[in-house]
């Protein structure tokens, strides 16, 4: 084992420090740091501060107070464990043992230990809960970005309905981060207000972690997360490109999936997000003055190191077809490559942005605009699918790291 696992006990009993320090010293497998908390107020600080492994909760009277703690450390620390402590001789005639442990369970409870504790049955826990659950390696999330040489196109339109797909098969595991820092719309796409944004995690750069980033973030019904674009000119201004890669690179150990919605412009922090981009998608219109700087913008690309194979170019028909319209087949000989991706026109996509309600949660998948989401995000799944079976599995044994407090 690398790294410590970190455990917070949460009991009102002065005895548990001692008992658990025990305990823990009986277990040679496991490296463990401990820390505590005197009630439920203190342990949920604790636990949002520390983001700890497991959290032991010892069960007094009532037991909708830890049900309601179990419930909000599901919501706020998925990956964290919960386990009740108890006493069997602490259940009276009108309480029965069975019937308490039901009951937890259905609050998300993952275990229970018994008092006293003892080095044999926390082995065993921590045996269920971590080597099982460290069986294969958490790869580190796919980063797709949507980029242009030009504003207008749609490239956000794009991104949010992308993120939105994406979300609706895997609910909580997409983070949608609009990198558009002047600029950016995506929370008003979603019918979002925002309390916090891009340039709040960049300040808190020096202690961001997988929970804060998910406590800055915004989460629509959909299932997706949205880290918002600065509030204005001033604030983005504090957003650079080494900071902008430590938000990037905590985003892909917190989400499976991370759509990053850009500004028209090649400068420093959209090149260092094109460095780790898993998939990178050129949106493009098909007019003539459109198509030419595009033409330029794919050979920058080129320049740059961004390799063809993880470029996909994406047209998007965003007007109603005219007299003179230029048909995919005409773009793709005149940029000299094929597109990946054709989006028709699709009028509702107008009505969809002013209601914030994107189109594609409510739209069919058998035609059009839908089924090329539906394949543009089958894609990104696949290409997940094989980043996965290449990593292979991790060391038995290895845990997550956390911050040891006590």
């Amino acid at each position: 084992m690398d790294k410590p696992l970190q455990i917070l006990f949460v009991s009102g009993d002065p005895v548990l420090q001692s008992e658990a320090h025990s305990a823990l010293n009986g277990i040679p497998n496991w490296q463990t740091v401990p820390y505590f908390a005197h009630g439920l107020d203190e342990a949920l600080d604790v636990a949002v501060n520390r983001n700890p492994n497991l959290i032991c909760v010892e069960m007094e009277g009532d037991v909708r107070e830890l049900t309601s703690f179990a419930r909000e450390m599901r919501a706020t620390l998925p990956e964290t464990a919960v386990v009740a402590m108890y006493s069997p001789v602490r259940f009276g005639p009108e309480q029965s043992e069975g019937s308490t442990i039901i009951e937890v369970l259905r609050a998300n409870v993952q275990d229970f230990l018994r008092r006293p504790l003892s080095s044999t049955e926390m082995r065993q826990l921590l045996d269920r809960l971590f080597l099982s659950r460290s069986a294969q390696r958490k790869t580190a999330g796919t980063i797709l970005s949507f980029i242009s040489n030009k504003g207008g196109v749609g490239k956000t339109t794009l991104s949010v309905n992308t993120a939105c797909d994406l979300a609706l098969r895997h609910p909580g595991r997409v983070l949608l981060i609009d990198a558009s820092l002047q600029l950016g719309i995506c929370n008003l796409m979603l019918d979002i207000v925002p309390q916090a944004s891009l340039t709040d995690a960049v300040r808190e750069k020096e202690r961001l972690d997988e929970t804060l980033l998910r406590r800055l973030s915004v989460r629509h019904d959909c299932g997706l997360y949205l880290l918002s674009a600065p509030k204005d000119a001033v604030e983005a201004a504090e957003i650079n490109d080494a900071a902008f890669a430590r938000v990037l690179n905590v985003g892909r150990r917190a989400f499976d999936f991370v759509v990053v919605d850009t500004f028209p412009m090649l400068d420093g922090m959209v090149l260092s997000l094109l460095d780790i981009s898993d998939l990178v998608y050129v949106v493009m219109q098909g007019t003539v003055p459109t198509l030419v700087g595009a033409s330029r913008f794919l050979s920058v690309l080129d320049a740059v190191g961004l390799v063809n194979e993880r470029q996909r170019l994406v047209l998007n028909q965003s007007y109603a077809r005219f007299m003179g319209n230029l048909s995919p087949a005409d773009i793709q000989k005149r940029l000299g490559r094929p597109l990946d991706y054709v989006f028709p026109y699709q009028k509702r996509l107008l009505s969809a942005m002013n209601t914030g309600r994107p189109y594609i949660l409510n739209c069919t998948r058998l035609f059009g605009f839908g089924r090329e989401m539906s394949a543009l995000v089958d894609e990104i799944e696949a290409n997940r699918e094989e980043r996965q079976a290449d990593e292979g599995p991790r060391p038995v044994g290895e845990v997550v790291e956390g911050a040891s407090h006590e």
